[in-house]
């Protein structure tokens, strides 16, 4: 966006404070500068040297976390070697230092490109600006360019079976032993355990502090002895879900990240690299022309109904676009995240369970089959991705646990008993 929403122009004193306050809005420029456009371009124009059309997936519908490792793996070797996985890092921190804006349309037109997933998306974009900040020399001269690189796979391991959305009654134990770290616990919900070399973790250094402070953050080697990874089947067929079992598992004082309780601070950090709007803008508007263009395969647009369902996802897309320039002028103007973040949270995925449901109810008895039959549609994508789009509203903070924050934290209601 090339300026922030201006004051609102007034014609004369006797304009009304209300009028010339909604007249404000009239006057927002959702346009782009000229170099933003010129970056645009660049962009574009290095995925048509760089991503191989056999690379590139339609997504319709939603998206498969197991994608091809080795193809996601080479992918991010190009996006290294291209210099876009650091791309707003400051220049000291040998990132571009490209403004949110930049970033933003670097994630759209990845998307609309349909350019795979990397592997280590986790270490890259969580893990790797965590240790810019909070690391120290050595772990950032050891793990960083190999992170970027996809050289080091990491996982996350945050959540525990009695600790998700309440993640500071975590009970993992960290007990020092000979100046080294020995962990105890089990870790649940870790997104490509099964294939990683490494995972940032929490666990608890002080069990007699307070739940959000006698957690540290660690660095654990995944193939060591004392740590075992099973993989979580789910309704969609595939297992990149996985547990941890720590038992006895030994971390290096050099790979505890700040000080033993710094754990509960750094986290925070990383989640407020895990939140983002504009980024999905373009996957939802895509998903909607597909099934607008699946709609008329299939003979469903003559249905009042089904052509009511897809204009309300047209509509809610472009509001998800308007919300998401929204967080980005302010992220352009230095404003951190606040509490508003959640209703972006809540409102993509409650609205994705839409788009997906009358997807499949598009398809008619085709909805029904598996995604891997031979007879599915698309591949199978619209109905992977309704089973996706349930388990949207749980992770990444429940929409439960959205309502509540926006209730009491944004809208300044009061705390239910």
């Amino acid at each position: 966006m090339s300026s922030a929403p201006q004051r609102p122009q007034r014609t004369s004193d006797a304009i009304p404070f209300q009028f010339a306050k909604f007249a404000s809005f009239l006057t927002v420029d959702l346009g782009f500068t000229p170099d933003e456009e010129s970056f645009r371009q660049e962009v574009r124009g290095w995925l048509d040297s760089n991503l191989p059309p056999e690379w590139r997936h339609g997504a319709a519908g939603g998206y498969r976390e197991e994608e091809e490792t080795e193809v996601q793996r080479g992918w991010q070797r190009r996006l290294y070697e291209g210099g876009w996985l650091n791309l707003g890092w400051p220049k000291v921190a040998g990132g571009r230092g490209a403004t949110p804006v930049m970033q933003a349309i670097y994630q759209e037109e990845m998307t609309k490109a349909g350019a795979p997933g990397i592997l280590g998306r986790l270490g890259v974009t969580l893990l790797a600006p965590t240790l810019v900040a909070h690391g120290t020399d050595w772990q950032k001269e050891t793990y960083i360019e190999k992170i970027l690189s996809g050289e080091l796979i990491f996982c996350q391991g945050f959540s525990e079976p009695d600790a998700g959305s309440d993640l500071a009654g975590l009970r993992t134990r960290a007990e020092r032993r000979d100046g080294k770290w020995v962990l105890s616990g089990q870790k649940t919900w870790s997104s490509g355990a099964h294939y990683s070399d490494k995972s940032f973790l929490l666990a608890r250094t002080d069990p007699a502090a307070e739940p959000h402070r006698g957690i540290g953050f660690f660095l654990v080697d995944m193939k060591q002895p004392g740590v075992e990874v099973r993989r979580i089947k789910q309704m969609t067929g595939g297992g990149e879900f996985c547990e941890i079992f720590l038992s006895g598992a030994v971390v290096e004082e050099r790979d505890l990240v700040g000080q033993p309780g710094d754990g509960w601070k750094i986290a925070m950090t990383v989640f407020g690299f895990e939140r983002g709007g504009l980024a999905q803008a373009a996957r939802f508007e895509r998903a909607v022309a597909e099934l607008a263009a699946l709609a008329r395969e299939r003979g469903a647009g003559s249905d009042a109904a089904t052509r009511q369902r897809i204009a309300q996802a047209q509509i809610e897309a472009h509001v998800f676009r308007l919300i998401g320039l929204r967080s980005l002028t302010k992220a352009q103007h230095g404003h951190a995240p606040g509490p508003e973040a959640s209703v972006t949270k809540l409102y993509w995925s409650e609205m994705d369970k839409r788009l997906q449901e009358a997807a499949v109810g598009v398809e008619g008895m085709y909805g029904a089959l598996a995604p891997e039959s031979a007879l599915a549609i698309d591949d199978g994508r619209w109905q992977y991705g309704w089973m996706w789009a349930q388990a949207e509203t749980i992770y990444a903070g429940s929409s439960e646990i959205q309502r509540n924050i926006i209730a009491e934290r944004v809208l300044g209601l009061p705390r239910g008993r």
